[in-house]
């Protein structure tokens, strides 16, 4: 298996990338919603929003092939360590929304994540990827 913190990281801002677009195409479905009065502005709003959900759809595919080489890697963890390696990874929690839904304290969470890419780099090789995760301490 190739570059485990590549695979991590990839999948993570697939799905930061994938909300990030969800929100606005539902904003673009208000606003079509408000638009009907003038039929050359829906037409237009409706246009823009085919576009956008045929490349949603695309980016939707291409994180489900990051999420699947993701979860390859984090299949060998188990327990607390690859709860949070999937939920920051894998589902783009924030350390406080992890923290607070696995009741722990966000201490906790960086030792957990810490441990978790230690086990992880040491099975797969590679080398931890240096301040490309804001706000993360190891």
């Amino acid at each position: 298996m190739a570059d485990v913190m590549g695979a991590l990281q990839r999948a993570r801002t697939m799905e930061l990338e994938i909300q990030t677009q969800l929100e606005h195409i539902e904003m673009l479905h208000r606003i079509a919603n408000r638009a009907r009065k003038s039929s050359a502005c829906a037409v237009e709003t409706v246009e823009k929003l085919e576009r956008l959900e045929r490349d949603l759809n695309n980016t939707i595919d291409e994180l489900c092939d990051a999420k699947r080489d993701a979860l390859k890697y984090i299949s060998f963890l188990s327990g607390e360590e690859r709860s949070v390696i999937e939920g920051y990874y894998i589902l783009a929690k924030s350390w406080q929304k992890l923290s607070h839904d696995l009741y722990m304290s966000e201490r906790r969470i960086f030792l957990l994540r810490k441990s978790g890419l230690s086990k992880l780099l040491d099975r797969y090789g590679g080398q931890p990827v240096q301040g490309s995760e804001k706000n993360a301490r190891i």
